[in-house]
């Protein structure tokens, strides 16, 4: 019996776990100087930009207010936003 007394509230904490993570607020990745990035640095940021968008509509399906889903969403705005400007000063660097 005290088997199954220690193993329900494992089950339990194993089981909701994942969810409470799932509703963390995501932190923006931090991208690179354009005016100095290599490709590696460029399609690392890009996939930390995708994995941070990804974790971000995670993140607005939790139940939060109306003021952190607005604020979630202007930073996922605010970041692609960056992430492109960066894009075009790279290419714009590389094509000389």
């Amino acid at each position: 019996m005290k088997r199954k007394t220690l193993l329900l509230p494992a089950l339990v904490f194993a089981t909701f776990a994942p969810l409470s993570m799932a509703c963390s607020k995501p932190a923006a990745p931090s991208l690179p100087d354009p005016s100095s990035a290599v490709t590696p640095q460029m399609v690392k940021a890009k996939n930390d930009v995708k994995a941070f968008l990804d974790q971000a509509e995670v993140y607005l399906k939790c139940k939060i207010s109306t003021g952190q889903h607005n604020a979630m969403v202007d930073e996922m705005k605010s970041v692609a936003d960056d992430f492109n400007t960066i894009v075009r000063e790279y290419k714009a660097r590389m094509a000389g």
